[in-house]
Parts: C-alpha cells; structure tokens; sequence
C-alpha cells in the first residue's frame, strides 16, 4: 500500500505525495510483452553467439513488427511518414542476411536504429518536434532512452500489479518469472566455477543433447534488459502523458554576422571556381593535364571534395538555424548566399563524381570508392533538398532526406558492396576494359569473390588463373560445419554448399 501521508518541505509547507507512474496492463500488453520476450531472447543469443545475421534479422523484424502492432492495435494511428520509415527499416534488417560485410552492417545498424525509434515515436503521437525539420532527429534517442531505458519502472510497475490482481496462478507464476530473472546472473558466475573445479560436472554437461549452457544463462543475462527495454518503449510511448512540441524560440544572431560568414565562404568558392575551371573541365572530358597521371589526377581532391560537401551542408543548416528571422523566416540575403552555397555543393558532387567514373575506367572499383560516392551523392541530394526548402519552408525536408537515405541505404545493402565490386572488376576486365585485374584485391574481399574467381579459372594469364584458382580452392578446403539457421547469410551459405561439392 502506498503511504498517503502529507510530507513537510524544506519551506515549511506541507505536499500530498505523488502516486509513482505505472502503465496500465492488460491483454494486449500481455500479448505484446510475449513477443518483446521471444523476439528479444531471440535478439540477443542471434547477437552474442552467431552474430548480425539470419537470427538477428527475424528477431529485429520481429520487434518491429509486434511494437508497431501493438501501437496500432491500442488505437495508434500509422501516417505516410511513419510507415515509410518502418517500412524500409524492415527492408534494411532483412539484408543482414544477405551481405556478410561487416562495415555496411555497422552502419546500417546505426541507421536502423534511428529510423525505428523515430517511426514508433511518430507512430504513437509522442514526437516533441516537427517531423519535417532537422530536429525531429533527436526525438529518435528519446524514444530509446526516455521511453524505453528511463521508464522501465513504470512498465514493470505495472506487469506487477497487473500479476498481483490475476489471482494465484498468476502471482505464483509471476513469481516464480523473477526468480527466473533473478537466478540467471548467479548462475553464469557459479556454473563456470564448478566447470572448472570439477572433471567429472564438465564431462556431464558435456553429455546433456544439443544444449550448451552457457549460451543459455548468456542469453537469459543480456536478454532480460532487452526485454525490459522493448517492452518498455512500446507501452511507455502508448501510455505515457503526450507532451507538447518542443518550440524554444531563439533570439538568433544578427544577420549580418551570419552573411559575413556567408560571403567569405561564397567569395572563397568563387575564386576557387574560377582557378580551377579548366581542372574540373578537363575532369568532365577526359582530357589529363600533361603533370598529372590518370590516378593523380582522379584521386587528387575527391575525399577532400567529399568532406566539403558535409560542411556546406552544416553551414547552410546552422545559418538558417541561428539567423534571427522574421515572420519565421530567414532573411533573403541569408537565404541567397546559403543557396549559392548550395549549388557549389552540387557541382563539387558532379565533378568529383566525374572524376570517380574517370578512375573507375582506369582502374577498376574497391568498396572504399563505392561507399565514398554514395555518400557523396547523398549529401549532394541533400543538399538540393534543403536549397528547395530555403525558398519553400512549408517543405519537410527532413522526411525526404530520412527517406531517400533509407532508399539508398536498401539498395546498397542488398547489392552488397563487395558483391558490386567483384562483379564489376572480373566483367571489366574480361570484356578488355580494364587491362590488368587486381587479384591480391579480389582475395582479400572473402566469399562473396569466389563465384566471381571461378570465371577465371581459364584465363589467358597463368597468373590469374593460378590466384583465381587458389580462391576457389580455399573455399572447398574448409571443413564446415552446416550452418546454424541464425547465423545463416547468403556469402556464408554460399562458400558452405561450394564446400561440399
């Protein structure tokens, strides 16, 4: 029972104790904390054990799918906007099990992450920003964070008292659920320990059929605060008070400390255009200043112009941004000088573009080339979107950045970057447009290289063949286990089947 009695504060007077916060349970709670535990056990053994692949694929699709079906079965509306991104977010998580590159991974995952949590956030009605600006990013962590990490205890306040009124059934069984919980981390200390002090405890364990222990109190350990977490996000963002949009009016900056910036950036640029008009003609036809080789001249500025296009677009933002404007808007001659700015990003996307296809021509594609110009085009088209909402600020630019990443994002990660490049360089090279095939490279590019090496296996040059041999070769040494369901993915599954021919 809760203690109802007035309390003295440090002032003198007196305050009723507040009721702590606690989410209502019932049937669809129940049904949606039954898939946040499959889903997020499944999540977790995926993860720790085998790794972002097949396993972890279902388990996030699942995930996604109960918390956005228990949003909606409690009432919650699903717009345009947030079934887009819960959409592509489920297209993104099923190619975990068709890339086995570890780098994409990585940076899908962080992009999955945040267009889950803002489409859920959305979903529910909990945004505090508008969708279509910058700031409706940071309502992303706060679905995470303050949804789901900071307000497990009301969550689970309520699952308990929920047990509490379901009767004795219900409370032994809860009980015995934590008890469960609770048991998990004395166990993953204590069983090692005996393992390690005891021969003939080591040999039983050894004998128990398909079950390895340890992966079993790991998953029970890190999964409970998955669980805890999921399930928390989902009922805290249909129950939790809705709050306001966030509308912190700034004073801003005068505009003419904001154009001053503006103008030695403009001027800066315009003589470097100038200075460089022939470099980037040249670039665009071909023609190689006599000083400069093929690869001097492609390589020379390309990253360089790639980092310029992610500050310009920062500037542009942070002008509008802290501008002092008028009526809501930023001055015009703020706005000029940012999309003058902004076409400069764009031509530096085109030409360094230009120059990429230049030294692709000549000397084929690597995953470092590839991953650079997407994410030099991306900046570049989202920078054309900004420019049309500088002009046109009803415009949610940010949903259609969020979008077109998500897109491009897609068909990245299911061509598979190293899928791309080996395909490219063995076609280019045989069909003679390039005149040599880096093999050392190709080897180093693992499993997905060696359906594309055994085209040649009869090449003209010894040397080819004999490397391309070799990778093939490796793949059929291997003695290897049939593939676990959740660590399956398709280079993986692949090299496996090559194995047994």
């Amino acid at each position: 029972m809760e203690n109802n009695t007035p309390f003295q504060t440090w002032d003198g007077g007196w305050q009723q104790p507040q009721e702590p916060m606690m989410f209502y349970t019932g049937k669809k709670e129940l049904v949606f904390g039954f898939f946040a535990v499959v889903f997020g056990l499944l999540m977790v053994n995926s993860v720790l054990f085998y790794g972002f692949s097949l396993g972890f694929a279902l388990a996030m699709c699942g995930c996604i799918l109960s918390s956005a079906g228990y949003l909606v079965w409690s009432g919650c509306r699903l717009d345009g906007y947030s079934g887009t991104l819960l959409g592509l977010s489920l297209v993104i998580t099923a190619g975990f099990a068709r890339s086995d590159d570890g780098f994409v991974k990585f940076m899908m995952l962080c992009f999955l992450t945040v267009s889950v949590d803002l489409g859920l956030c959305l979903l529910a009605g909990q945004a505090r920003r508008a969708p279509g600006g910058a700031a409706s990013l940071l309502d992303a962590p706060r679905s995470l964070w303050v949804m789901g990490v900071g307000r497990s205890g009301p969550a689970l306040r309520g699952a308990r008292q929920s047990v509490k009124q379901g009767g004795a059934g219900a409370r032994r069984g809860g009980a015995v659920f934590v008890g469960l919980l609770l048991a998990g981390p004395l166990l993953m200390v204590v069983v090692p320990l005996l393992v390690s002090a005891d021969a003939a405890f080591d040999g039983l364990l050894d004998q128990l059929p398909e079950m390895d222990l340890r992966e079993l109190l790991g998953t029970l350990m890190f999964g409970v605060f998955a669980v805890i977490v999921i399930y928390a996000r989902g009922v805290a963002l249909k129950h939790s008070p809705k709050e306001p949009l966030a509308r912190k009016e700034l004073r801003g900056m005068e505009r003419l400390t904001v154009d001053t910036v503006l103008v030695l950036m403009s001027f800066v640029y315009l003589v470097y255009l100038f200075s460089q008009l022939a470099y980037f003609v040249g670039g665009f036809s071909g023609i190689l200043p006599e000083e400069f080789t093929l690869a001097e001249y492609a390589r020379r500025g390309f990253f360089e112009m790639t980092l310029l296009c992610m500050i310009d677009l920062g500037v542009i933002a942070l002008a509008v941004g802290l501008v002092r404007k008028k009526d809501g808007k930023a001055p015009l001659s703020t706005r000029i000088l940012c999309l003058w700015i902004g076409l400069m990003t764009v031509f530096f996307v085109v030409a360094s573009s230009a120059k990429m296809i230049l030294y692709i021509d000549g000397y084929g594609l690597t995953r470092l080339r590839v991953l650079t110009e997407v994410i030099t085009v991306f900046f570049g088209l989202s920078t054309v979107a900004v420019m049309v909402w500088l002009f046109a600020p009803k415009m949610p630019y940010m949903k259609v950045i969020m979008v077109m990443g998500l897109l491009i994002g897609a068909v990245v990660f299911w061509a598979d970057v190293d899928t791309v490049v080996a395909s490219y360089n063995v076609s280019a090279y045989q069909s003679g447009k390039l005149e040599t095939i880096d093999m050392e490279y190709l080897d180093l590019q693992g499993n997905v290289a060696i359906p594309f090496a055994q085209k040649l296996l009869d090449d003209d040059d010894p040397m080819v063949a004999m490397r391309a041999r070799a990778i093939v070769n490796r793949a059929k040494w291997m003695d290897r286990e049939p593939l676990d369901l959740r660590e399956w993915n398709y280079p993986e599954w692949y090299l496996w089947k090559l194995g047994q021919e």
